[in-house]
């Protein structure tokens, strides 16, 4: 007895079989289709289990190796004792007998050389399993790890990639096939021998409909009848393994660092990824033939905060596979304004119509233009961001502070930001930084997920106030101006059908035209787009509004869903703000309006453009107080600029009147209010242009005057250079160096710079 408890000790003390082989990667879609799979890195396809197969295949499994699995204790004598009469009278191995429990063993070690003190180990470790283990867990192990040709291990491999299914949808057919391929995967690989193949599936399927092997009931397998079984062996043996789809390689990518090996059930919706790249495909056919190959497109649902669709590149470009452009870092371009709309609506310090100056300058050598080239003196804020001019947004950036924006970028976060904020300067806004299409899309996101919030009836999901740094107000604002900009051409005309849908966008364009911007919302998805050329190359007409904005809006067309948000919060206050000028009305502001603005202190004080200016009883002249007879003059409201905003602005504001000269002999105003420097700017270092074939150019200085018809007399060093009227710009030969520019009116208005050549 002590000898026998002794063995059976001993027995227990056999470790189980196991299987430590590595996993491929693979990735389905919410609704459970693949979407793609990483190779194992021993190279094989070895699916993660899923252990949810189709009874189908457990019927066919047991009928073709092992009809009393659940009978025997790991080994079947009677198989034993038939194997070996066959084997001896044929003078070779003609039959095996193992079962599965011996054969989910022999896996476990190798597949070591057939032999009988081979066959004896596994008859020892299988009855240890079935100790171990229940049967249907040894059945799965069989299922998981059985070999199905090729480099194809497991059934979870083998059904997609002989069938393009999962396990648990197999037909009789499909079955069959599976069930008798491990039987000789080398010998019956359905790219070869596929006659054999055939032969013994239908042989198989022959016999289920009389088939005596033992089920248990739990199992829930079903009879398959005669006619049943004709129609199975009527299927189509497969030629040769489907390709492993992927329709999300660089998301697959991305997180298989994080969970390689392992079986990663994803947010993203199949049916929108694969329509994504057809957009992508489409418009690569007309993009490549100016040269830009590269796209991204990334979209999620911002209310469950899930992705649902990932596409990292277009599929025919070169590079495809090689480069994930929603992660890669890239030039913002123009699409961080609305984050410093935002943040300075929060801060009280501008309003959304409040005028800015729209007027070229130079800030040490940074000198931002608008896109168009033009500029328009000044310019309403809502008007600035949907038009995306760069130089009412530099001095924005000059009010708030660098530093201060720099930190809220960092916030979001945009990750590209790795330098400080004095390396960027006031570039940072236009463009001088670097983030992903990841990061920014995530950031519109959050902000979006934060008003739904607030706005969104149907959304009752609690937000944490640090979800996005801006409040619902400003938010709910500055998209709201987002919904007014002018959409590409593709979409000419929309806002006359009742179905066209909403959307609050913006998009971006990097200096040298390297980089296309689009970033969409609706009310519950937000959609990035980046398109160019993943090596940097620029090329002409490559613009966020021309390139990127056209993906965009195909996308969003997907996807059913619209802007609804109101421009306003219940939480916002009503202030009177002054018409003109877009700030909180003065005394003197002939028209006013009222509009609704986040609650916080206002900081931009009332409206500094509209003053009260004395004329002369003809109404023609200007006149100060002390000079002319108190009884004989009256005052007139003017709408007063800054004279360079004034120039630039009544080019285009026919309506603009200006303020009258004045009266003679009776004062003159001070020389910033009548003229200014339109170039060079006060801290200017002029740079001596060179033209295209290698010569120098003169310089052109120019003044903006408010009354045109002046003259203006140019010094330089107090050498006369000449006069101007109308048009006041003085090209001017220079070397290098430092000099004394002075201009002066011929009623003695004098300007002076002092300009460094370089």
């Amino acid at each position: 007895m002590l000898v026998l408890v002794g063995l059976f000790l001993a027995f227990l003390c056999i470790p189980t079989p196991s299987f430590d082989k590595p996993y491929s990667t693979v990735l389905t879609a919410k609704n459970g289709e693949l979407l793609g799979a990483k190779i194992a890195d021993d190279g094989q396809w070895r699916f993660p289990a899923s252990n949810n197969y189709s009874p189908k295949y457990i019927a066919c499994l047991l009928e073709f190796e092992d009809r009393w699995f659940f009978l025997h204790p790991g080994f079947n004598p009677v198989s034993f004792v038939k194997s070996f009469i066959d084997n001896r009278k044929a003078g070779e191995v003609v039959r095996g007998g193992s079962t599965l429990s011996m054969q989910v063993v022999r896996l476990s070690r190798d597949n070591p050389p057939r032999t009988y003190g081979e066959k004896l180990l596994e008859v020892i470790l299988a009855m240890r399993l079935e100790l171990r283990y229940s049967k249907r867990t040894i059945l799965n192990m069989y299922a998981a790890n059985a070999p199905f040709g090729g480099n194809v291990v497991g059934i979870d491999a083998a059904a997609w990639r002989y069938f393009h299914t999962t396990p648990d949808e197999l037909s009789w057919g499909e079955a069959a096939t599976l069930a008798v391929l491990p039987n000789a995967p080398a010998m019956i690989h359905p790219g070869r021998s596929r006659n054999r193949l055939e032969r013994k599936r239908n042989d198989l399927l022959q016999r289920l409909p009389r088939s005596k092997t033992f089920i248990p009931k739990r199992l829930k397998v079903s009879a398959l009848s005669e006619e049943d079984a004709e129609l199975a062996m009527m299927e189509c043996i497969p030629d040769r393994p489907f390709e492993m789809p992927m329709l999300a390689y660089h998301y697959l990518a991305e997180e298989d660092k994080r969970h390689h090996g392992e079986p990663i059930i994803s947010t993203i919706d199949a049916n929108l990824q694969q329509s994504v790249i057809d957009i992508m495909k489409h418009h690569h056919q007309v993009n490549v033939m100016n040269s830009i190959d590269n796209a991204a497109v990334y979209v999620l649902d911002y209310l469950n905060d899930e992705v649902v669709a990932y596409v990292g590149n277009n599929w025919d470009a070169d590079d495809a596979r090689m480069v994930d452009m929603v992660r890669a870092q890239r030039s913002t371009g123009s699409i961080l304004k609305p984050f410093l709309f935002a943040a300075m609506l929060d801060e009280g310090t501008l309003l959304p119509e409040m005028i800015l100056p729209d007027v070229p300058m130079s800030l040490s050598g940074f000198t931002p233009k608008n896109y168009s080239g033009e500029y328009w003196g000044a310019v309403p804020a809502d008007k600035a961001l949907q038009n995306s001019l760069n130089a009412p947004f530099v001095h924005l950036l000059r009010e708030y502070g660098q530093a201060r924006f720099h930190a809220l970028l960092k916030q979001l976060p945009l990750r590209g930001l790795v330098f400080d904020a004095e390396h960027y300067g006031l570039s940072l806004i236009v463009g001088g930084s670097e983030a992903s299409l990841y990061d920014i899309t995530n950031a519109y996101a959050k902000m979006g997920r934060k008003l739904a919030s607030r706005v969104n009836e149907n959304y009752d999901t609690q937000v944490d106030e640090n979800e996005s740094p801006f409040s619902a107000e400003a938010i709910a604002e500055t998209f709201h101006v987002m919904t007014g900009l002018t959409r590409p051409t593709s979409q000419i005309g929309w806002g006359s059908f009742a179905s066209s849908k909403q959307v609050a966008w913006k998009t971006g364009t990097s200096f040298g035209f390297k980089d296309a911007w689009a970033v969409g919302l609706t009310d519950r998805y937000a959609v990035g787009v980046w398109a160019g050329n993943s090596d940097g190359e620029g090329r002409p007409g490559l613009t966020g509004v021309g390139v990127a904005a056209p993906i965009l809006f195909d996308v969003i067309g997907k996807l059913n869903d619209s802007y609804r948000y109101p421009a306003n919060t219940s939480e916002s206050v009503e202030i009177e703000v002054c018409a003109e000028s877009g700030y909180p009305k003065s005394e003197l502001c002939p028209v006013t309006k009222t509009m609704r603005v986040p609650v916080v202190e206002n900081q931009t004080g009332v409206c500094p453009y509209h003053k009260k200016v004395f004329l002369d009883e003809s109404r023609q002249y200007q006149v100060l107080p002390d000079c002319y007879p108190i009884d004989q003059k009256c005052y007139e409201v003017y709408f007063v600029l800054p004279p360079v905003m004034e120039w630039f602005y009544k080019k285009h504001s026919p309506l603009f009147h200006p303020m009258p000269a004045f009266y003679p002999g009776c004062g003159t105003a001070h020389p910033d209010e009548v003229m200014d420097f339109v170039y060079p700017k006060s801290d200017a270092k002029v740079t001596i242009p060179i033209g295209i074939r290698g010569d120098r150019q003169q310089v052109i200085f120019e003044i903006a005057h408010r009354n045109p018809q002046k003259t203006i007399y140019w010094t330089l060093n107090d050498q006369f250079l000449g006069q101007t009227r109308l048009n006041h710009q003085m090209p001017i030969d220079v070397e290098k160096g430092t000099y004394r520019l002075r201009c002066v009116d011929e009623d003695g208005v004098e300007l002076k710079r002092r300009i460094v050549v370089q």
